[in-house]
């Protein structure tokens, strides 16, 4: 056995060792290729993340983008909505749009202000955070931040914990009606749906401005 080990262990007399510069060289061809799958993983990881698809809302409305793995629906009441079935959370990050008629002489402000009476008598511990003039394919438009308290899993029978969901409603004025692009998550994991926030909203070409809007709803009701 011994002398069967030694002859397998043993340097090959046909062979010369490596130099020391040929090691270099290989360990150069590793590490590059080391390198390259990284590159190249990040590559494909980033093209998963921002990967898109548009959704039309309807005629003389503008088209939206949604991050492709969201899943899609047309609830009553609402153009469309995604969800995001892979949120950290029980509270599943979604967008949704609807319309509302304007009249004649309104915009956006005129919106804001109906649906922000709105969210206080159907949203539990309504707070507006924020209100930033925006403009949406070049039309004046106002971006409402706000949170609220929610249960999703009561529906269900399920018991878990309530969830406060930070949320922005998207106000612009679109032919004879205000466009609403209301887009929620878990607060706590806000951050981490940053990307498909932003696939959503460059979609529409959100711009926002300089000036302030002072916030009018700053406490809802249960």
């Amino acid at each position: 056995m011994s002398t069967w080990l030694a002859t397998l262990t043993k340097p090959s007399v046909t062979n010369e060792p490596p130099s020391e510069g040929e090691l270099r060289r290989i360990d150069l061809a590793v590490l590059i290729t080391i390198i390259f799958a990284l590159f190249l993983g990040f590559g494909i990881r980033n093209n998963a993340v921002g990967a898109s698809r548009t959704i039309e809302l309807g005629e003389g409305l503008p088209s939206i983008k949604v991050p492709s793995n969201w899943i899609t629906g047309q609830p009553e009441g609402m153009l469309f909505r995604a969800r995001n079935p892979r949120s950290a959370s029980i509270f599943n990050a979604e967008v949704s749009v609807m319309t509302r008629p304007l009249a004649a002489g309104q915009d956006a402000v005129a919106a804001r202000t109906s649906l922000g009476l709105q969210r206080t008598q159907e949203l539990l511990r309504y707070r507006e955070l924020a209100a930033e003039p925006v403009t949406v394919n070049g039309q004046p438009g106002i971006l409402v931040t706000y949170a609220y308290v929610a249960d999703p899993t009561r529906a269900q029978g399920a018991i878990a914990p309530p969830v406060v969901v930070q949320a922005q409603d998207l106000i612009f004025p679109s032919g004879s009606n205000a466009v609403i692009v209301t887009i929620a998550a878990d607060a706590a994991t806000w951050d981490n749906e940053q990307a498909a926030i932003d696939i959503i909203q460059d979609s529409l070409n959100m711009r926002i401005q300089n000036s302030d809007v002072v916030s009018e709803f700053e406490e809802g009701g249960e």
